[in-house]
């Protein structure tokens, strides 16, 4: 056995006890470190610390593929050494179009470790979304996945890209599970190869041409990610992501829920690379801490079960609905025991389902509760976590991240609420974004000053108890109010919920001229369930359970909910039906 490897064996061993010992010191919110050190670099950086102290740990994971991290840093470092034969400079930004495979890894950190700035891209975008967010970056390459080449190649001519660089999902693949993908989902992509259109394999031969260090040296508040989100006023906008934003995440996630981060743990990758909270919970955070991800490109709801027990992942991040048809899969009695952590995010989730999920859990296996995850995009996904200490408050999503900070706002005097009472949710601190791309105005409308110090407004309302729990009510643009009271549709949704024969609803305003506002519930019911049955039976909950004005004015039925791309409930598509 040689020296080298049994060096590294040892010394990931005393990492492994150092670990424990830190997070039995920082186990609680009470006993949060008051001095942290952050990393002063790259998101690159910290990635390639963690292949110096768990170089043979798996990485990624992709189907039957492992990539340990000492071959995921060779694998970034060829692809930067490729980008800087392209012309890419620091600085640059560069577009990746990807689901979640190897190639969109590689190509992001990559990026990082040349000093430019990875553009996230929906692959399913349109036409039109795809060439304003190359616009709006100025990118002059993108790597994009094959089935969404067709619509580059229509906008190429309409943008500043130089290089398209095409890759097909079962590039990483074992060659059992490619042609298996091949015959149930592949399909043909004729594409135009040229000397600025070229493949993922023609595109890492050009690594051969660079002579040199790809590597630059990078500031923690440099530029590092633009993710786009309409925010709370619509149209997409780039939104822009430092090192640092990242990094804290990950590094204070530690801290604030240190039984998720053990190296030996496997995340589940099924929330895309394009999404905040996915590319810092379920990548980042996981490979900032040495653990694997098992990259998911399309979530597959047939193949969910198989995923969770022949790659034996411990933690699941995900947003409400899928966790919803997880209860609705047949798992045997202990077949869920590997998941350790189930973290919710993305969208509120029902105190009815998660005891329902919790349920479920335990029923086979699993000692997991739902920990609730809080965020936005513009501020790194997630800000607010919840400690299992917390998981069982009906309403509670946790605590901020260290060095960041929640601020209830009253919505009429613009004041620091008091304890217990609504406003809206404000954040500052070390994970809000450095504002909008290329606009000036719309970020500082995204800001607010409350006692002299500046908040990013999240457009949720909320409030916090005397423990510093914060906890969520609705979000601003969802609130109703009707004769003049704010009615929460998450609370109208938790209460539809106690209907055992209801199996998924949403709750939405109507505009009426006698009180303002109405109420509108949509009700997917469960299977062989009457739609007169259900009315019965709610609008006995309703009287018990909510006040006379809370209570729906109307109750639709539909087979399912509208999901936006992200499988979230579509509200807006709701409110036009």
């Amino acid at each position: 056995m040689p020296l080298e490897f049994v060096y590294k064996k040892i010394k990931n061993t005393l990492r492994k006890i150092d670990m424990k010992l830190e997070r039995a010191k920082y186990n609680y919110i009470d006993k949060m470190p008051k001095d942290i050190e952050y990393p002063e670099g790259g998101l690159y950086d910290v990635v390639y610390e963690s292949s110096c102290k768990w170089p043979h740990n798996t990485a990624l994971q992709y189907f039957d593929t492992e990539i340990t991290y000492k071959e995921l840093i060779k694998k970034i470092n060829k692809v930067a050494a490729a980008l800087k034969a392209l012309g890419a400079e620091k600085g640059d930004r560069i577009t990746v179009c990807m689901p979640n495979t190897p190639e969109a890894i590689y190509m992001f950190y990559a990026i990082n470790e040349i000093g430019a700035v990875a553009n996230m891209v929906h692959p399913l975008s349109s036409e039109k979304e795809i060439e304003d967010y190359v616009n709006q970056s100025h990118s002059s390459i993108i790597l994009c996945i094959d089935i969404s080449y067709p619509k580059v190649e229509a906008i190429v001519k309409n943008t500043e890209l130089e290089y398209v660089i095409v890759v097909s999902p079962t590039r990483s693949m074992a060659d059992v599970v490619r042609v298996i993908y091949k015959l149930t989902k592949g399909r043909k992509n004729h594409i135009k190869k040229s000397q600025n259109v070229i493949t993922w394999d023609k595109f890492l031969l050009k690594a051969n041409k660079f002579i040199g260090n790809p590597h630059a040296r990078v500031n923690a508040k440099d530029d590092a990610v633009i993710m786009y989100s309409g925010g709370t006023t619509g149209k997409p906008k780039g939104i822009v992501l430092s090192n640092l934003n990242f990094n804290a995440q990950a590094l204070g996630a530690k801290y604030l829920v240190p039984e998720l981060f053990k190296s030996e743990f496997s995340f589940m990758a099924f929330l895309p690379n394009f999404h905040a909270f996915g590319l810092g919970c379920c990548i980042h955070m996981p490979l900032f801490n040495g653990a694997r991800s098992f990259l998911i490109p399309q979530f597959n709801p047939k193949k969910f079960k198989s995923y969770i027990t022949k790659y034996k992942v411990n933690v699941l991040v995900g947003v409400p609905t899928v966790f919803d048809y997880l209860t609705k899969l047949k798992f045997k009695k202990d077949e869920l025991k590997k998941v350790k952590f189930v973290v919710s995010g993305g969208d509120m989730i029902s105190m009815a389902n998660k005891e329902r999920i919790n349920e479920f859990l335990r029923a086979h296996g699993s000692k997991a509760l739902i920990e609730n995850g809080y965020g936005l995009t513009e501020a790194s996904g997630g800000f607010i976590f919840s400690p299992m200490s917390v998981a069982e408050d009906p309403d509670g999503i946790g605590f901020p991240l260290p060095d960041n900070e929640v601020v209830i706002m009253n919505l009429k005097t613009k004041k620091p609420a008091k304890l217990g009472e609504d406003g809206e949710i404000l954040v500052r601190g070390l994970s809000v974004m450095k504002g909008y791309l290329d606009k000036p105005k719309e970020t500082a409308e995204a800001f607010i000053t409350v006692s002299g110090k500046k908040y990013l407004r999240t457009g949720d309302i909320g409030y916090v108890d005397d423990q510093g729990l914060v906890h969520f009510r609705s979000r601003l643009k969802r609130m109703i109010i009707s004769n003049g009271y704010n009615i929460y549709p998450a609370n109208i949704e938790d209460v539809t919920m106690k209907c055992n024969k209801v199996n998924a609803c949403a709750a939405v305003g109507r505009e009426d001229k006698l009180r303002g506002e109405k109420v509108v519930v949509f009700v997917v019911p469960e299977k062989d369930a009457s739609e007169r049955a259900i009315k019965k039976e709610l609008t006995s909950i309703y009287k018990k359970h909510l006040a006379k004005y809370e209570i729906p004015r109307e109750i639709r039925f539909l087979p399912e909910l509208p999901k936006t791309k992200l499988a979230k409930v579509d509200f807006k598509a709701l409110e036009k039906l």
